[in-house]
């Protein structure tokens, strides 16, 4: 009897350990966890108006696209304009619906973004503002980690945005 008591006294005390590795294998790949970041930290440097941050996390290239409607820019440094100019305009953030966002892996150095997000403006002396738009990014690899080559809103935001 106390062999058997002992032998499930062990069984349940080594249980825990047998489920890791199933949660592992369930667990996104680390480049879907990096990009995930990478979006979260675009995301909060966009509401802290950091375009220090910002800037690095966009890829410093003539080619990084930044599309909004009938306004699309290229290059990095016409993005970060664009974002100054907006932070000059008034107290705005952006509330991304994080439960929505889908990162898709085009390749090892490439992934997809898509996510629904709220933008918010609150005009002094008049209603706040809000418009719904997804979001929708390209995320690449470089030597310095993961950077945004594009970013496209769709619907286009309106208004003083």
């Amino acid at each position: 009897m106390k062999k058997i008591a002992l032998a499930m006294f062990a069984c349940l005390a080594l249980a825990p350990a047998w489920d890791q590795p199933a949660r592992a294998q369930a667990d996104p790949p680390k480049a879907w966890q990096d990009v995930r970041a990478l979006v979260v930290r675009f995301n909060d440097a966009q509401n802290s108006h950091d375009l220090d941050v910002i800037g690095a996390l966009l890829l410093d290239s003539p080619a990084f696209t930044w599309a909004d409607g009938p306004v699309t820019l290229q290059g990095h440094d016409a993005a970060v304009s664009r974002l100054a100019a907006m932070y000059q305009s008034g107290s705005w953030s952006v509330l991304p619906d994080y439960g929505s966002l889908n990162i898709r892996l085009v390749g090892p150095d490439e992934a997809d973004v898509t996510l629904p997000a709220q933008f918010k403006e609150d005009i002094p002396n008049q209603d706040t503002f809000v418009t719904s738009s997804v979001v929708y990014e390209r995320a690449v690899r470089t030597p310095e980690g993961w950077r945004l080559s594009s970013v496209t809103m769709q619907p286009p935001l309106t208004g003083s945005l």
